[in-house]
């Protein structure tokens, strides 16, 4: 095998130990899982958003959406509302209380964030950007080419 392993295996491996490290640390504090988190970032992020694009930028299922919206709106974080040309689609928007809920969480988040990197050199640093951008453009135009 390539020298291509060592990197994904690693890039999983970073994956997997972050998420879990701050579910645990920070998220669970405010009831909120990984994805549930993800979900509130883009909203945060970007807006109000189709349920199509929001699970394409948060890189879920929407089958896993659905569950997600269901208990944020719960705690009143988010609502699902009609498209305003096309009753057929969904606008997911955050609410007041989510918006709250997100400056809360992001500053704890970005501390774990922050600690992640803290032991790379600069040029480290931007090469790890500008790698990881190149990896994920590349790997977008591949599944992009499949899909089309």
């Amino acid at each position: 095998y390539g020298r291509s392993v060592s990197i994904i295996s690693n890039a999983f491996r970073f994956t997997s130990i972050f998420r879990n490290f701050s579910e645990n640390q920070v998220l669970k504090e405010f009831n909120l899982s990984f994805s549930g988190f993800t979900v509130m970032w883009v909203l945060w992020v970007w807006g109000d958003l189709e349920t199509a694009k929001l699970t394409k930028n948060a890189g879920i299922a929407k089958s896993t959406l659905t569950g997600i919206l269901i208990t944020l709106e719960k705690h009143g974080y988010c609502q699902r509302l009609a498209h305003p040309n096309d009753a057929r689609r969904v606008v997911v928007h955050i609410n007041k209380p989510g918006e709250e809920l997100m400056a809360k969480v992001f500053s704890k988040y970005h501390k774990i964030e922050d600690v992640a990197v803290s032991e790379l050199t600069s040029d480290e640093f931007e090469t790890t950007i500008d790698s990881l951008r190149t990896m994920l453009h590349t790997m977008e135009e591949f599944t992009n080419k499949d899909n089309s």
